[in-house]
């Protein structure tokens, strides 16, 4: 399985991307692999998924289901 480059942000203690370039390849990836488990499985209740990128203050990208306005409030 082709994977996208990541390492691991010892600020957020998580997967991280160096680019932003690279956190939405891997987004979309993401999805991908989550949409076809969920076709597999018959159903997509209870699915974690991802739905965007942001950048953390130690400069790397990260993936997080959690929408623009849960973060905001």
């Amino acid at each position: 399985m082709k994977t996208v480059s990541h390492t691991w942000c010892d600020t957020c203690e998580k997967r991280g991307f160096t680019c932003e370039h690279d956190a939405s390849k891997a987004l979309g990836r993401a999805r991908t692999h989550r949409s076809r488990a969920a076709d597999k499985a018959g159903t997509r209740r209870g699915m974690r998924v991802e739905n965007r990128h942001y950048e953390c203050p130690a400069g790397l990208w990260h993936l997080t289901g959690m929408s623009r306005r849960n973060v905001r409030a």
